[in-house]
């Protein structure tokens, strides 16, 4: 995004220089929607819209089987091996989190780590998030790993094989931009999750456009194209046929706006 605005930018000057004034004006509007969509108040606008508003879990009633799936967010190398990439750490301890709350209620919980090899030579991310939810204290044979999934849309396919039809309840945990296209995938697999965000960003303070904003702003982007996608190749019937959601109604929800 930020290399995009400085070529749009700099195409301007040409046109300016080449005294191709009304050219320039109409390019130049872009660069300037740009910077004004990364000044806090536009940024922070468009977060809240696009987290969404997380709901309280109410944890009363027991429940025979939960299900915790966690994504991963890839994974970074250094001299120590493999660790889970920085989004990830989020996740992961917001999953240990809600399984410790299912020790305190005694409900029965499995956590799910939905990741694999994404990159040659990797060891694929369940195997890495797996290890660390241990560290958070989760005991190893509650943890199912899915090391197949490449992406989001895979992570929901191949995680609703694993859940299978007789969950009452899924808790679909990631980051809070991340959640909305998530949930969608997973229901067009038949899984009605439960949102429960590791994470909400906030713009940085300000009003001048910042380098941050518009790191946001590309997620933003990005996450919206995805859902666009989704609906596109509905409509051309290219995506996989999708499976009716088993009717549960989760006890809370993350309402994050698809808009």
């Amino acid at each position: 995004m930020l290399t995009l605005t400085l070529l749009l930018l700099l195409s301007c000057s040409v046109l300016v220089w080449k005294r191709r004034l009304r050219s320039a004006a109409f390019l130049a509007t872009l660069p300037l929607a740009m910077a004004a969509s990364a000044s806090a108040p536009v940024t922070q606008w468009l977060l809240d819209r696009a987290q969404g508003t997380p709901s309280v879990t109410d944890h009363g009633a027991l429940h025979p089987r939960t299900v915790i799936v966690v994504l991963g967010a890839g994974i970074d190398h250094d001299a120590r091996g493999s660790r889970p990439g920085l989004a990830g750490y989020s996740r992961l301890m917001r999953a240990a989190q809600r399984y410790h709350e299912c020790d305190r209620t005694r409900e029965v919980c499995t956590v799910l780590a939905s990741g694999g090899v994404t990159a040659k030579g990797d060891v694929a991310e369940a195997d890495v998030y797996a290890r660390e939810l241990i560290a958070l204290g989760v005991p190893t044979e509650r943890i199912v790993r899915e090391r197949a999934s490449r992406n989001t849309w895979q992570n929901a396919r191949n995680s609703s094989g694993i859940i299978g039809r007789n969950s009452p309840r899924v808790v679909l945990v990631t980051s809070g931009l991340h959640l909305t296209r998530s949930l969608i995938y997973f229901r067009h697999f038949g899984v009605v999750a439960e949102g429960l965000p590791s994470d909400r960003l906030r713009a940085t303070r300000g009003w001048l456009p910042s380098t941050f904003n518009l790191l946001l702003i590309e997620v933003m982007l990005h996450e919206r194209i995805g859902v666009l996608r989704y609906h596109l190749y509905n409509r051309m019937g290219w995506n996989d046929a999708p499976i009716e959601p088993v009717s549960v109604a989760p006890a809370a929800t993350t309402h994050a706006s698809p808009h």
